[in-house]
Formats: C-alpha cells, sequence, structure tokens
C-alpha cells in the first residue's frame, strides 16, 4: 500500500526535487502585460502545462514511483485511479521506473488522456464514473496483484514531489506575496503550502475551486462532505470536480482568481503567482465545441 505515514517537510521536498529533476521539466514563469492591467497586480504564472506528460501531476507521481522502486525492488507494479493527470503521470514514471502500472479511470474519460495512458505503456482498466467505483476497483486491484496504489492525494511523496512547483517558483520569484492553487484532492495545495511557508512564510497560499464543491466547509468540519461531484456543479473543468499557450480548463480558474477575486483580501496581494497546472484538453469537452 501507499506510504501515508511519513510527514512531509521542505526536507522532503528538496529531497523529492534531487530525485526526479532528470526525469522532469524545470517549467518556466511567464508574465503578461495585458493581464497585469486586466488584474491591476503583477501576476506571475508557473506553466506546468509544459511539464512531462501535460500537468504537473508527474512531479508527485514520479517522486512516489522512485521511492514505491527503492523500498521494494521486487515490487510487482504500481495501480492508481485517476480521471486522467494523475494516470498519465503514474504510467510515465512506472515507465521510467520499469514497473508495470494499472490504471483504473472512469469510462467516461477523454480520449485524449486514455490514448496517452496506454501510449505510456499502462493497462487500463475502466470502472464506472463515481470517485466510489474508483476506489472499490482501485483496492481490487491490489489485492489481485500486490501492485501497490499510488493515490494522487493521500501520499506523503505525492505530495512532496508536488512541493517542487514551489520550491522553483519561489527560487525564481522570491517576493511572491501569494500563490492560487487550482485545488481538485489537494496535494498540490498541500504540497506548495508546506513548501511557501517554509521557504517565504509572508507568501500566502489560496485555494482555488467551482462555485459549488465548497471546500471551506469540508476544512472547517475536518473532514470531507462528499466525495462525488454534486449534480449542481457545473464546469468543464473535470481534473478539479474532485476534492486540469492552452491550459485546461482547472488551470483557468487560477488565471480569473487572480483577475477577479482577489481585492476582498488585506492588504490585496501585488505580487501574485499562478499554477498553470495543466494543459491536456479534450478539445470535444469544451463548451464552444457543441
Amino acid at each position: 500500500m501507499s506510504d501515508k505515514s511519513t510527514p512531509v517537510d521542505v526536507g522532503k521536498v528538496c529531497e523529492a526535487s534531487v530525485r526526479i529533476k532528470d526525469f522532469v521539466h524545470r517549467t518556466p514563469v511567464l508574465t503578461c502585460q495585458a493581464i497585469d492591467r486586466l488584474a491591476k497586480r503583477k501576476i506571475y504564472f508557473k506553466a506546468e502545462c509544459f511539464q512531462k506528460t501535460g500537468a504537473f501531476k508527474a512531479r508527485g507521481a514520479c517522486n512516489a514511483v522512485f521511492l514505491e522502486k527503492e523500498r521494494n525492488p521486487n515490487s510487482p507494479g504500481i495501480v492508481t485511479h485517476s480521471s486522467g493527470n494523475h494516470a498519465q503521470g503514474v504510467a510515465y514514471a512506472a515507465k521510467c521506473a520499469g514497473l508495470s502500472c494499472s490504471v483504473v479511470i472512469p469510462r467516461d474519460a477523454p480520449k485524449i488522456k486514455c490514448d496517452a495512458i496506454r501510449g505510456y505503456g499502462a493497462e487500463l482498466i475502466f470502472c464506472e464514473p463515481s470517485h466510489t467505483s474508483r476506489i472499490d476497483v482501485c483496492a481490487k486491484v491490489a489485492s489481485e496483484t500486490g501492485k501497490t496504489i499510488i493515490h494522487s492525494s493521500e501520499n506523503c511523496d505525492v505530495i512532496a514531489g508536488q512541493g517542487t512547483i514551489a520550491l522553483e517558483f519561489l527560487e525564481e520569484v522570491p517576493d511572491l506575496d501569494a500563490i492560487l492553487v487550482a485545488t481538485s484532492g489537494g496535494s498540490m495545495l498541500a504540497g506548495v503550502a508546506l513548501t511557501a511557508n517554509a521557504i517565504q512564510p509572508s507568501c500566502q497560499v489560496y485555494a482555488v475551486e467551482p462555485v459549488g464543491k465548497e471546500l471551506q466547509k469540508s476544512l472547517e468540519a475536518k473532514e470531507r462532505l462528499w466525495t462525488d461531484p454534486p449534480k449542481y456543479l457545473d464546469t468543464v473543468a473535470d481534473s478539479i470536480r474532485l476534492q486540469a499557450v492552452v491550459v485546461e480548463p482547472a488551470a483557468g480558474a487560477g488565471v480569473y482568481a487572480a483577475i477577479n477575486c482577489l481585492e476582498s483580501i488585506v492588504p490585496p496581494p501585488q505580487k501574485v503567482g499562478v499554477i498553470l497546472c495543466g494543459g491536456n484538453v479534450d478539445p470535444d469537452a469544451l463548451p464552444w465545441s457543441t
């Protein structure tokens, strides 16, 4: 099973940076004067849309999979469940590590993501399009094969890998006032927050989510209040429905927040980092394609 017990700190993030550096890109930080004018502040974009596999998920996946190979040289392989980006990251990492990989994926997942996962040599196992089904089928595969589950967010090694985004970001722009993080399961949010807090404590980290998801209520209750997207949660950003240059809609959520949602913060941040979390877009799923 995946390692959930080892606490994550900035030291683990630094170790992850060294471990994965030859297998992921150090992505560029981009600026845009037109967006700065709209936002009335300076915006810096960490372009994870240019990352290996097309999304930041390759970072955490590589760290977790490579550590699995180190800890268990005779590992029968990896299994995970994902709507696409984490699956591509794990499939890529498993190929790099020489491990077998099975991916449990909803039967309605975008074809572009399914094709990419297969392209990395992973086995696809389709399930019903619900978070509960994904978990159940993944657990069954792990039990039957002995493969290690690499969860997209509930895995400390994955969180440490995602924290390398903030490590790079703050090396390049050390005086950021805030970083906006599009949030699904929370591994990027956790990794970025703990790293930013260690390196630049004055830099605030904000989670960005679709209206209706209500992550704040789960945080206040200290438990996940739902596992499947509510029926009223209408968003094209499929990768952040759960607790996604062309960027995927989930990355666009951070851009929107940077332009429209920061004036209520006192004092309003003037140098803001936005993580463009990925660029894996299914053209057939975009609202203007129908």
